[in-house]
């Protein structure tokens, strides 16, 4: 691997260059394959395998003068797949090795092969394309006709072969059609998401001493602007109108679900919907395969990154990794929106599993240039979610702070996950800085209770503007209202508000905070609601109160997918009653939000309804006796535990459809929709 390293330029590493075809045979390929044990008749087999551009056996039999049988039974026959009337290297390391030991003479005899058997199946362009890569001497008649084909797979959204044939006609081009090729390569590299190699042809073809007029130079000025605009880490270097076709529509409705993130997720969700059946960016493949249209690599980023930021905004953070997860593999996820996926697939590695994937750091080091302001305060929130999961709360605050000076409104309008400010400073034991942010931030939410004056919504997509017709913000288009995101604002007050209630006021400051949490409709975010509840209802030395809303943040967080999180919460429900020893020992009770997250895997008898029949669980459900059945209160009390359907029925040695059934019948009878619910009953007595 370390000697391919070295055949490839750094841009080749970071994605922003189109890699070789095939990719250089080093020492660690060779070994890999192995001796290919092949004689000059299989040798020709495979190497003409290797560069056609059509994978048909009958080409592949004709330009290489065998017949299906004798290809079977030779050595040739081991390392191809033959099905269904076509054929494929076993393994891409073959196609390597093959090609780079065989000399130019011998290339050149395969192209001239297969360029005769495509002329003979009345197959111009891709006799064409042979015939071109056979001329040792550039040919300029080839070149015009070059240039017409690659724009033709540019269309179809190929943009790896209009790279590639666009590169061979500036080869054998001269003055206008020259600079016309060098304007589509340069394009279709652009929206392959080889950024460098778009700056190096579309400057060629707007250089001073190309004709001003050529149709080339005047097609490459503006995508030239966007290839920079990229390597800056804009977030608007790709607008609609930059587009055509598949990729107009799927970059509008990646931009209008940002835009609409904070007030609207269900119209962006709609959004989203009228795009689903856009063909998906084609792999290099084979020639004029798949639909007639399909959206290009750069086009598909942005849409992946806005469908998962989308799925985020609502909680679903397993669907959110799940849709990032397979962009970050085929696309050029970190030049969509000045990399802001790039501060999503941290975010979501830290809720997940706490620390960074090995996959986030590769796509890290592959932005070409800049990124975004947002994207660099988002990093320092990283820093700050890792700290609070160590219980560092001061670092936390400190960083989050920062990251607030930094990235601002915008930054929130995003919804990544993120613990609050205020109950950091709470947690810190900084009451006073707790209050003054507070006071901030109610200042900012007050004048956002009601419909703003001079704010009106945009007809076209949703977007609301100012008097002047402006949208606010620097995130693409626009997003949230004049003034910052409402929802997200008056959600952080809800909390902090619970974070600093008194006895007298907890319980209003929970409503308030639930209901603020349920108008976003995240599942996270309620999650997180529950946990600051939580610590709220500790500090007040409330144990009963406290643990129930353990317990929902827990089930929220595990349904949501945010396991880190859902780990935290765990190791809360695990520590002894807040405050226990001190009353026991007659003193205070002043259990602080802390203890809920210092102590790390007591014994299991710690554990709240681990105890025996007379343990704290059996008593508050020993309440139910009259309302349910014996089996339906063993159930109840194993699901109030913390317990899933399966461990239930671990238990009690029954099914897991038995335990479905007596759990939907202890919901009808005691009138709860959810295990939370059931949980909070039973705590509260």
């Amino acid at each position: 691997m370390d000697q391919t390293a070295r055949m490839l330029d750094d841009e080749h590493l970071l994605g922003t260059a189109l890699m070789p075809d095939p990719l250089p045979a080093a020492r660690a390929v060779r070994e890999a394959v192995g001796p290919l044990g092949l004689d000059d008749d299989a040798r020709r087999v495979l190497l003409v395998a290797s560069v056609a551009v059509v994978d048909r056996t009958d080409v592949l039999l004709a330009a290489s003068g065998t017949d299906i049988d004798t290809l079977m039974a030779g050595p040739a026959g081991r390392h191809l797949h033959l099905v269904g009337g076509r054929f494929r290297f076993h393994h891409p390391r073959i196609r390597s090795v093959v090609h780079e030991d065989a000399d130019l003479a011998t290339r050149t005899a395969a192209h001239v092969a297969l360029a005769h058997v495509h002329r003979k199946a009345d197959e111009p362009l891709v006799a064409m394309w042979h015939t071109a890569l056979s001329t040792l001497a550039g040919d300029p008649l080839l070149a015009d006709g070059l240039v017409e084909l690659a724009e033709q797979h540019l269309a179809r959204g190929d943009v790896h072969r209009a790279h590639e044939v666009a590169r061979e006609a500036a080869s054998h081009g001269t003055g206008r059609v020259r600079t016309r090729a060098f304007a589509v390569a340069g394009r279709a590299a652009l929206w392959a998401g080889h950024v460098h190699d778009a700056v190096t042809h579309l400057r060629r073809a707007t250089q001073p001493s190309t004709d001003p007029s050529a149709a080339g130079a005047l097609d490459a000025a503006r995508p030239l602007g966007i290839a920079l605009a990229l390597l800056e880490g804009r977030p608007d270097a790709v607008l609609p109108d930059d587009a055509e076709g598949p990729d107009r529509l799927a970059i509008a409705a990646a931009r209008r679900t940002l835009r609409l993130l904070d007030g609207a997720p269900a119209d962006a969700a709609a959004i989203l919907s009228e795009v689903a059946e856009l063909a998906p960016a084609r792999q290099a493949g084979r020639w004029f395969d798949g639909p007639d249209e399909a959206m290009t690599p750069l086009a598909e980023a942005h849409l992946r990154v806005a469908q998962s930021y989308l799925a985020l905004r609502l909680g679903d953070i397993t669907g959110a990794a799940t849709v990032l997860d397979d962009a970050v593999e085929r696309l050029p996820v970190a030049l969509a929106f000045g990399g802001l996926g790039i501060a999503l697939a941290r975010r979501l590695d830290l809720v997940r599993d706490g620390h960074l994937s090995r996959a986030t750091t590769a796509l890290e080091a592959s932005a070409p240039g800049q990124v975004s302001p947002v994207v660099r305060a988002a990093t320092l929130g990283d820093r700050a979610q890792t700290a609070v999961f160590a219980g560092r709360w001061v670092e936390a605050a400190t960083l989050l702070g920062l990251a607030a000076e930094r990235g601002g409104d915008d930054l929130r309008r995003l919804w990544l996950p993120t613990p609050d400010p205020v109950e950091l400073l709470v947690l810190a034991g900084q009451d006073r800085a707790a209050r003054r942010s507070h006071d901030r931030l109610r200042l900012r939410v007050l004048p956002s209770a009601g419909p703003e004056p001079g704010v009106h919504t945009s007809a076209v997509a949703g977007a609301p503007v100012t008097g002047n017709g402006t949208v606010p913000s620097s995130l693409p288009g626009g997003a949230g209202i004049s003034g910052g995101p409402v929802r997200r604002r008056r959600l952080d007050l809800a909390r902090a508000e619970l974070a600093l209630a008194d006895a007298s006021g907890v319980n209003r400051a929970r409503e308030r905070a639930v209901e603020a949490s349920l108008r976003v409709g995240s599942t996270f975010e309620r999650g997180l609601t529950e946990l600051v509840a939580a610590r709220a209802y500790a500090r007040l030395g409330l144990p009963g109160d406290a643990a129930a809303h353990l317990l929902g943040a827990h089930e929220l967080f595990q349904e949501s997918g945010a396991t880190a999180w859902e780990h935290l919460a765990e190791q809360a429900l695990r520590a002894p009653a807040p405050g226990s020893a001190q009353r026991a020992t007659g003193e205070a009770a002043d259990a602080r939000p802390a203890d809920l997250t210092a102590r790390r895997d007591p014994a299991p008898a710690d554990i709240p309804g681990e105890a025996g029949p007379g343990g704290a669980q059996e008593q508050l459900c020993g309440q139910w006796d009259g309302l349910l059945t014996e089996r339906e209160l063993d159930v109840a009390r194993l699901v109030v535990q913390g317990r899933t359907n399966r461990q239930v029925a671990a238990s009690l040695y029954v099914s897991v459809r038995t335990v479905e059934v007596h759990l939907g019948r202890v919901f009808r009878k005691l009138g709860v929709r959810s295990r939370t619910e059931l949980a909070v009953l039973a705590l509260r007595g």
